[in-house]
């Protein structure tokens, strides 16, 4: 019963590391998108200006 136990724990451990390690992928995925989306509305907002001061000239 206590190797049972023991191994037991060791699983339950191991499980816990592996949904710890896929909430962190799945975070760092959802975080890439939001900061690739961030990264485009920059840089659009960025030509947008360069256009609207050339046309003021």
């Amino acid at each position: 019963n206590k190797l049972r136990g023991l191994f037991d724990e060791e699983w339950l451990d191991q499980v816990f590391i592996v949904k710890a390690s896929l909430r962190l992928v799945e975070h760092g995925e959802a975080y890439s998108e939001r900061l690739e989306t961030v990264n485009g509305v920059k840089s659009m907002d960025w030509r947008r200006m360069r256009t609207t001061r050339n046309s003021h000239e």
